[in-house]
């Protein structure tokens, strides 16, 4: 029995409409730390000269929503014409549950579409992906939208080297059957001795009360340079060897924390081309990479697509999409 073709139908974004640029005096402490001698977090993330941020009262589910419609438009799909929603949006208004179900209201989706939230920060769009794949070829599952959303600007310390470029904003797709950008093929690796290593979590002993994301000390910091620099192209060579590839045959389309991992994952996986949304949106954490889809979608030139996602379980997830 032929399996039929799973496809991404349609992209969508959006964005607040605020910008913050990186002469903001808010990043001031980080731009004195990213000063000191030897390798420190500040000195780690950069490559970004704005983002865009939430304001207050602002709904991260309404822009998330907002990025759904535009996925839908973009497939010519009507929102009863989906029967699941993946996602996450990160982070929510509750701790449980996840904001994803206020998405599903605000589309007006029927009480028959399946809501499944996708915890598994950074690499949700990827992995809720997947999973939509899977149930498609089940035959669970006719079409499926995943939708994303950012909101992290509200929760960073921001006398952390990290909290330069973090940008918020909402990412969506469409998924079912189709001819153009073809799901193929997932790697991914899973390295769960490094559990802990970069949480979001209330910090008392910086008087921060609320969730705030931070890479702990000493781990986090070896995590980033060692797994989460190393990790991500030997997870990529795997699966484009796999398939008889390499670099030159893909476009690639990544997280994107900071401008040292980007260049960095392009010296080493080389692909032909690599499409990003860092220097004006920031790192979007868990939107960057459909964010990026929509915005670039249509000039995607190689046969090709590699989608890299990684987190902080801490794992790293490659899809290879044919275009």
């Amino acid at each position: 029995m032929t399996r039929p073709s799973i496809a991404f139908l349609g992209f969508g974004a959006a964005l607040p409409e605020r910008v913050r640029t990186h002469e903001d005096p808010l990043f001031d402490r980080i731009r004195e730390a990213a000063r000191a001698k030897g390798v420190t977090e500040a000195s780690l993330f950069y490559g970004n000269r704005e983002h865009r941020c939430l304001e207050p009262g602002e709904s991260l589910a309404t822009l998330t929503a907002k990025a759904g419609r535009a996925a839908l438009e973009d497939a010519g799909l009507g929102p009863e014409q989906v029967d699941r929603l993946y996602g996450y949006l990160s982070v929510s208004e509750f701790i449980t549950p996840n904001a994803l179900y206020q998405v599903h209201r605000e589309l007006g989706l029927g009480s028959r579409v399946l809501v499944v939230p996708v915890h598994a920060e950074f690499a949700n769009f990827v992995m809720s992906a997947v999973l939509a794949w899977e149930a498609m070829l089940a035959g669970h599952s006719e079409r499926a939208l995943v939708a994303v959303g950012a909101g992290w600007t509200r929760h960073m310390d921001y006398s952390q080297g990290h909290a330069f470029g973090v940008g918020d904003g909402a990412g969506a797709a469409v998924l079912g059957p189709g001819e153009r950008f073809v799901l193929v093929d997932y790697a991914v690796n899973t390295f769960s001795e490094e559990y802990g290593a970069m949480t979001l979590r209330p910090r008392p002993e910086s008087s921060l009360d609320k969730p705030v994301y931070g890479l702990e000390p000493v781990l986090g910091v070896e995590a980033f340079l060692h797994t989460g620099m190393d990790g991500p192209p030997r997870l990529v060579e795997a699966l484009l060897r796999k398939h008889g590839l390499t670099g030159d045959d893909i476009t690639l389309i990544s997280h994107q924390a900071t401008r040292k991992l980007l260049d960095y994952w392009n010296e080493r996986i080389r692909p032909r081309e690599y499409l990003h949304t860092l220097e004006d949106l920031g790192n979007m954490v868990i939107a960057s990479i459909p964010v990026t889809l929509a915005r670039y979608h249509r000039e995607v030139r190689t046969k090709y697509l590699v989608l890299l996602g990684l987190g902080i379980g801490a794992h790293q997830f490659a899809l290879l999409v044919r275009v």
